[in-house]
């Protein structure tokens, strides 16, 4: 999912149980093309600013980025006006449409264009997981919601409970626009994936350089098919001396402008996040260089094995390059923490 900024309403965790067991008729369908303007003459595209309308993601609607690919995750806004009434239809919004409370269910909502909307036809569909979002915005457990506007980020595109709508919410604000992204968490505007690598899968071309540890022949980086790339210095409770690396293939970054590198990675037994960062690396070079330390915007806490999402880090020094990217481990016989990474990213704005 996006992180947002100063956020103020509460966020479901992309680890939360979904809850889908309420409506059936939730698959994918065609996309359609945006509609004519419509109001003010404005239609939305689905960022936080300028959201998508509720009567847009009822027509099936996926708005498009610069280079024409679905943005089928957006945000959405309108005025919750129902529910619906699974006891009656699942699948058929006609019949399970209900604009009147008191809510019995909680696992949904209608929103629609207009605070008085009635018209089964013009409601679009929204799938509250079980957690925060639906806590806060269910009519079941919260009357006090019917007929306020709510800005939604979920995805579009495909039914639910037999209408389209807005599936998978994970975010909100009220009122008419969504969360402002911050922008650590955000790649520059046009920018799109030049290369990842899914740590858990194979090592994705990486290689190690173990260095010389203090005990001959020990492994300081191993690949696992469940955390990644694994560096620790411990061994059978004691703290070994090391220094070593896992190296990237070659990214081509020539025709990028704004590369920016992303890092999904855990740490613990470093005790904090600055020991965490004392002891170890995140680089990058271009082919035959040297070494230039990158700035992430966000580090492991450096005492858990839960893993959090690192922020973009700028590469503009390599711009237009052939690189290679180096996470350095080191541990000391006093202390040898555990640094894990299962995936790893780079992004760049397309040279037109």
């Amino acid at each position: 999912m996006k992180h947002f900024k100063n956020i103020t309403m509460l966020l479901a965790s992309g680890a939360v149980m979904l809850g889908l067991g309420a409506c059936t008729g939730d698959q994918a369908m065609p996309p359609l093309s945006i509609p004519e303007a419509l109001g003010d003459g404005t239609i939305g595209d689905g960022e936080w600013e300028t959201p998508m309308s509720a009567y847009q993601a009822s027509l099936g609607t996926i708005p498009h980025d610069i280079y024409g690919l679905d943005k089928t995750e957006v945000w959405v806004t309108g005025y919750i006006v129902g529910w619906v009434n699974v006891d009656v239809s699942n699948s058929n919004i006609e019949l399970g449409a209900d604009f009147s409370l008191p809510a019995t269910v909680n696992t949904n909502l209608l929103i629609a264009s207009r605070p008085d909307e009635t018209d089964p036809t013009y409601v679009a569909s929204v799938q509250l997981p079980s957690g925060a979002v639906r806590e806060a915005l269910n009519l079941k457990d919260h009357p006090e919601n019917m007929h306020v506007q709510v800005t939604l980020y979920g995805q579009v595109g495909s039914k639910y409970c037999g209408a389209y709508g807005v599936r998978s919410v994970s975010a909100f604000n009220w009122g008419d626009k969504g969360l402002e992204p911050d922008p650590a968490m955000t790649p520059p505007a046009g920018s799109r994936t030049v290369w990842s690598a899914t740590l858990t899968t194979d090592m994705q071309g990486f290689t190690f350089d173990q260095g010389s540890p203090s005990t001959e022949g020990f492994e300081v980086w191993k690949h696992s098919t469940v955390y990644g790339l694994v560096a620790t210095g411990g061994r059978s409770g004691s703290a070994v001396t090391c220094d070593a690396w896992a190296i990237s293939p070659v990214i081509d970054l020539t025709d990028y402008d704004e590369p920016r590198l992303f890092v999904h990675q855990a740490a613990n037994y470093f005790d904090n996040s600055v020991n965490f960062l004392e002891m170890t690396r995140t680089v990058v070079r271009e082919v035959g260089g040297e070494w230039v330390e990158v700035d992430l915007p966000y580090a492991p806490i450096g005492n858990s094995w839960t893993f959090s999402d690192s922020g973009y880090g700028v590469l503009d020094n390599i711009a237009g390059k052939k690189i290679e990217i180096g996470f350095n481990y080191t541990s000391t016989n006093a202390m040898s923490g555990t640094w894990e990474i299962d995936k790893v990213t780079v992004t760049g704005v397309y040279k037109q």
